[in-house]
């Protein structure tokens, strides 16, 4: 009988010790899946005009993937240009994350009554200017994106978070980029 109960409960401990490992999946940022375009214009060029806020709110130095860096590279592999007038201009005006500690107001009993908001803000004005400085056409982009996460988890939970919301304002800002060039520059674009 003892013999029994000692197989019996290696068995369950065996069980319970095969239970399937949690596995997380990291966020990858792959511009070829996000909207591509090629203007008429003998030049492009890209001016930085946003300058990131230190405070303790603002997170792009704290983290390895801030939005500034994939916009840019956004911009480097998908805007192409061709002929050779006019000039196309592409300002950043805003490629900012934030995150904020603020009061959940909805937590049940037992859940943290404070969480972390993170928010993610880019605007971009794009200008195509003909060969003596007169603008023919522009447009400004918008994408905002926000989500809540728990205070205490894990470091690897918070990165997968904020790359997963990065990824997502810039998929947002790409569909809006593609729907306001068509709208206001379609004479001088190639898809």
């Amino acid at each position: 009988m003892y013999l029994k109960n000692k197989i019996f409960l290696i068995s369950i401990l065996f069980l319970f010790s095969c239970q399937p490992i949690e596995t997380i999946q990291t966020t990858v940022f792959n511009n070829s899946n996000l909207y591509t375009f090629s203007i008429n214009a003998k030049n492009v060029e890209t001016k930085l005009i946003y300058e990131p806020i230190f405070s303790e709110e603002n997170i792009e130095d704290q983290i390895t993937n801030p939005p500034i860096n994939k916009l840019q590279s956004w911009i480097e592999n998908n805007v192409s240009n061709f002929g050779n007038a006019n000039k196309f201009i592409i300002n950043i005006l805003d490629a900012s994350i934030t995150k904020k500690n603020i009061l959940n107001d909805d937590a049940k009993k037992y859940e943290e009554k404070n969480i972390f908001l993170y928010e993610v803000s880019i605007l971009v004005e794009y200008e195509l200017y003909d060969d003596n400085g007169y603008l023919i056409a522009n447009t400004t982009v918008e994408s905002y994106r926000s989500t809540t996460s728990q205070k205490y988890i894990s470091l690897n939970d918070v990165d997968n978070i904020i790359n997963e919301l990065v990824l997502n304002s810039l998929i947002d800002f790409t569909n809006e980029s593609q729907i306001m060039l068509k709208k206001y520059m379609s004479a001088y674009l190639v898809n």
